[in-house]
C-alpha cells in the first residue's frame, strides 16, 4: 500500500501486519516506488517511511534496485526472518533470495505456481523455473503456501523434502451490511479484480449474452492483458438490450465495501484463486457470489451463500444468474445473511494468526485448520 492495482498479494501483506502488535513483529516491508501499471506512488522516498504502529517501507526506485540498494538494507536491519513474496521478480524475488544474511528466509509463492497461473506466459515460466532449480535457488528458502493444493504445487516443482509451511492468508472482514433492495427480473451484478484471462471475465460477459433477464454488470479492477481486454469488448458491444456492461476502472481497497452496497451479486468465476480477497470482503458484507470451483470457497448453493460454476462453458453461469434475478427481495435477504454466516464460518483467524506466528518462529503451537 498505497500501491494495489497488482491484487491480492497486496491485500494479503496488508492485513498480515495489521493483525500484529510492535510487541511481537516488527516488519521492515522493501518494495517498489511503482504501482503496477508504473504510475508513481504518493510516497516518502531515500529512507524508511512509518506505515503504521509495527511498520516501515522503503519505496524503492528503479535505481535503487540496480544498485542492490536490498543487500545494504539487510545489512542495517539484521532481521530473524526474510518473507519474500512471489517468484517471477528479479529484484523482489530473486535478489533478497540471494542476499547474503544469516535470515531465515521463506518464500511465499501467492499462487503463482498454479498450472493456471503458469499457463499464462508459459514458456518465459517454464524457462525461469528450469534455470532457478538448475542453480538450486529453492534450496536456499522454505515455503509459505496459503492451501493444501499450493503446497502440492510447491512439491511438484522442487520436490517433497522442501520445507513448506501452510497457513491461510489473513482475510478482512467487511462486516454485515443490509442488501440494496431487490427486484424480481432485475439484477446488479460486479467483479471486483484483475483484468486478465485468470479472472475469466470474458466468461461473464459470454453468459450475460445469452440470459434473458434485465441485469447490469459493472467490471472493477486494472487492466493486466490488454488483448484478452480488447476480446472483452469485442464482445460488449453485441449484448442484448436487457444487459448493461460497463468498465469502472481501478478500485481503491478504502471504497471496497462502498461499492459494495450498489449490487446484489459478486461474479468471479477465476480459473484459479489462491485466497480471493475480495470474493471473502463480498461474502463477509453478506453479499452473495458466483465462482469457480477453483477457490477456496466451495458449496456456495449448498449454504444459500451463492454459487460455483463451471469455467469451461457458460451454461452454469447463465443458471446461476437467472435464478438470482428471479430471487424477490426477502428471498434474496435470506440469502445474503447465509453470505455472511457462510464467510464467518469459514476462517478463524485466531487460528491463522497462530499459523504465522509458527511460521516465524515466535510460537511453538502448530496451526489448526483454518479454511474447510
Amino acid at each position: 500500500m498505497p500501491a494495489y492495482k497488482a491484487g491480492g498479494p497486496i491485500q494479503s501483506l496488508d492485513n498480515m501486519v495489521k493483525n500484529f502488535t510492535s510487541d511481537e513483529v516488527i516488519f521492515y516491508v522493501f518494495c517498489s516506488d511503482k504501482d503496477m501499471d508504473g504510475s508513481l506512488l504518493n510516497v516518502g522516498r531515500n529512507g524508511w517511511q512509518q506505515y503504521n504502529y509495527n511498520t516501515k517501507v522503503y519505496y524503492a526506485t528503479p535505481d535503487e534496485c540496480q544498485q542492490n540498494i536490498l543487500q545494504k538494507l539487510l545489512d542495517q536491519v539484521q532481521p530473524d526472518v526474510v518473507f519474500i513474496n512471489g517468484i517471477f521478480s528479479r529484484y523482489f524475488s530473486i535478489a533478497p533470495l540471494l542476499a547474503t544474511t544469516q535470515a531465515q528466509k521463506i518464500l511465499s509463492v501467492r499462487g503463482m505456481l498454479h498450472p493456471g497461473a503458469l499457463s499464462q506466459k508459459g514458456i518465459k515460466k517454464k524457462i525461469f523455473l528450469t534455470i532457478f532449480k538448475l542453480r538450486s535457488w529453492h534450496r536456499l528458502a522454505e515455503f509459505h503456501a496459503t492451501t493444501e493444493e499450493e503446497a502440492q504445487f510447491i512439491g511438484d516443482q522442487f520436490g517433497n523434502k522442501r520445507k513448506i509451511w501452510v497457513v491461510p492468508n489473513f482475510p478482512k472482514l467487511s462486516g454485515y451490511q443490509d442488501p440494496l433492495e431487490k427486484e424480481v427480473g432485475k439484477l446488479r451484478l460486479l467483479s471486483i479484480a484483475l483484468i486478465s484471462p485468470m479472472k475469466n471475465i470474458k466468461l461473464v460477459i459470454e453468459a450475460l449474452a445469452r440470459c434473458k433477464s434485465h441485469a447490469v454488470y459493472d467490471i472493477y479492477g486494472p487492466v493486466k492483458d490488454e488483448a484478452y481486454w480488447e476480446e472483452c469488448k469485442v464482445l460488449m458491444t453485441g449484448l442484448p438490450s436487457n444487459v448493461e456492461v460497463n468498465y469502472k476502472g481501478a478500485l481503491e481497497p478504502k471504497k471496497v465495501k462502498e461499492t459494495l452496497s450498489h449490487y446484489h451479486v459478486m461474479v468471479q468465476p477465476s480459473k484459479s484463486e489462491n485466497f480471493g480477497h475480495s470474493i471473502f470482503e463480498a461474502l463477509s458484507a453478506g453479499m452473495p457470489v458466483i465462482t469457480s470451483w477453483f477457490t477456496p470457497w466451495n458449496d456456495l448453493q449448498k449454504n444459500k451463500a451463492g454459487y460455483n460454476v463451471s469455467i469451461d462453458n457458460t451454461v452454469d453461469l447463465v443458471k446461476s444468474i437467472e435464478e438470482l434475478t428471479d430471487l424477490d427481495h426477502y428471498t434474496y435477504e435470506h440469502w445474503t445473511k447465509q453470505a455472511y454466516a457462510y464467510a464467518l464460518d469459514k476462517v478463524d483467524i485466531p487460528s491463522i494468526k497462530k499459523g504465522y506466528e509458527n511460521m516465524f518462529g515466535i510460537a511453538e503451537a502448530v496451526p489448526a485448520q483454518t479454511i474447510k
